[in-house]
C-alpha cells in the first residue's frame, strides 16, 4: 500500500481512536478498535495487544485479531531479556521482515509468519506491553510504519493509564499497603519535583530503579502470601536505608524506584552497593528466605536533564545489570547510548 494512504487511513483512525478516549473510563473498547483499525489498513495475519500482568510478571494477549482463543488463554510468555525483553525494557522496535531472521520464532505468536512488527507500549517511562502485528508475506512492514504502529501503541498507554487512574481515584490512597512504599502515580509527581529543585538549584540528584532477581521462583515455591510479606519486609528494609530528602516507591509488581537528594552519580552508585549487599544478607520473612537485587543507576544531570531521560538511562541500566547476571549494579557513565562505554560491577 502507498505510504500516504497508510499514513491517511492512520491518521484517521487515531482520530476516530483519541475520541474514544476522551468519552470513556474503559480501556476495552479502545484496545479493540486499534487492533481492529491497524488489521485493516496492513491486512494483518495477526494483531495482538500483549499486556505485562502486573501480579505475576508475565505477558498476556488482552487483545487481539487472528488468534485461536486456546492460545490466547494459555498464553503465558515470561520476561526475558531476549528480542521482546529488549523492546519492553529500552523501547527498541522490532521488525522482521522474513521468515529467516534468527529472532522470529521468539518474537512470533500463534502461527508462522514472513514478516511482524512490534513496538513498545509505554506511559510515564513504564512499560505495559507491546503491540504486535504480523503478516504471511515477506516485507509487508517497513521502517516507515514504525511511527504510526507507535502512535497506536502511544494511544493504547494513554487508554490504559486513563483507566488505571479512573480505579485509583476511587481509591484515594498515595500508599502501596504491600510494600509500605508510594504508589507509582504519586511518587512520579514528587520526582517531577525533584527534577525541577536540581535544575533551579543546580543540585545533583540520584535516581535507581531496582528489581528482585528471583521473585518468580520465590513466589512459585513459598505461595502467595509469602511473596506478599517478602515484598512487605523488603519496602521495610529499603525505608531504613533513607534519609528525610530521599524517596522510595513502588514501580512494577516486584520493581522499586529511588530517589537520592543532593546525590551524585557515585554516591547513587555507592548507595545502590550497600543496598544489594543489605538484601543479600537479609533473610526474609520466617521461612529465611535468601535473596538478591538488580539495579539500574542514573543521576542528574550525568545521565540526563529531564524526568523522561534520567528514567530511560535508569532502564536501560537495570536491562544490563539484568542481563549481565543475578545482584549486580550498572549505571552508565554519562548520558546513555547503546555505542558508549559502560560499566557494570559486582556487588
Amino acid at each position: 500500500m502507498h505510504n500516504s494512504l497508510v499514513a491517511e487511513k492512520a491518521l484517521s483512525s487515531l482520530s476516530e481512536i483519541l475520541d474514544v478516549i476522551r468519552s470513556t473510563n474503559q480501556h476495552e473498547q479502545v484496545l479493540h478498535l486499534i487492533v481492529n483499525r491497524l488489521v485493516r489498513i496492513y491486512k494483518c495475519q495477526v494483531c495482538a495487544i500483549v499486556l505485562i500482568d502486573r501480579k505475576t510478571e508475565y505477558l498476556n494477549i488482552e487483545n487481539s485479531f487472528g488468534l485461536s482463543w486456546t492460545f490466547c488463554k494459555e498464553f503465558r510468555r515470561k520476561l526475558t531479556t531476549g528480542p521482546i525483553g529488549e523492546l519492553l525494557w529500552t523501547g527498541k522496535p522490532i521488525l522482521i521482515r522474513e521468515p529467516t531472521s534468527p529472532c522470529v520464532e521468539e518474537v512470533r505468536l500463534e502461527h508462522p509468519v514472513g514478516s511482524c512488527l512490534a513496538v513498545q507500549i509505554a506511559i510515564d517511562q513504564r512499560t505495559l506491553g507491546y503491540l504486535y502485528a504480523d503478516a504471511k508475506t515477506t516485507g509487508a512492514f517497513q521502517e516507515s510504519d514504525i511511527p504510526i504502529f507507535q502512535a497506536f501503541a502511544n494511544a493504547a498507554g494513554i487508554a490504559l493509564h486513563k483507566s488505571h487512574l479512573h480505579y485509583e481515584n476511587m481509591h484515594l490512597d498515595k500508599i502501596d499497603h504491600e510494600t509500605g512504599l508510594e504508589k507509582y502515580e504519586a511518587f512520579i509527581e514528587k520526582m517531577r519535583t525533584s527534577v525541577d529543585r536540581a535544575e533551579k538549584f543546580k543540585e545533583d540528584f540520584a535516581m535507581l530503579l531496582l528489581d528482585v532477581d528471583n521473585f518468580k521462583s520465590l513466589t512459585k515455591t513459598y505461595g502467595y502470601e509469602t511473596s506478599r510479606a517478602f515484598l512487605k519486609e523488603l519496602g521495610d528494609l529499603m525505608a531504613t536505608h533513607l534519609r528525610s530528602i530521599d524517596a522510595a516507591g513502588r514501580y512494577g509488581f516486584d520493581e522499586f524506584i529511588i530517589t537520592l537528594g543532593k546525590s551524585g552519580l557515585e554516591q547513587g552508585v555507592a548507595f545502590a552497593r550497600n543496598l544489594a549487599r543489605a538484601v543479600e544478607e537479609h533473610p526474609f520473612t520466617p521461612q529465611k528466605i535468601a535473596s538478591t537485587i538488580s539495579i539500574g543507576v542514573a543521576a542528574y544531570p550525568d545521565n540526563g536533564k529531564s524526568m523522561d531521560k534520567l528514567l530511560t538511562a535508569a532502564r536501560n541500566a537495570l536491562f544490563e545489570a539484568q542481563r549481565s547476571g543475578r545482584n549486580k549494579v550498572f549505571h552508565y557513565v554519562s548520558e546513555w547510548d547503546a555505542e558508549r562505554a559502560v560499566l557494570c560491577e559486582n556487588n
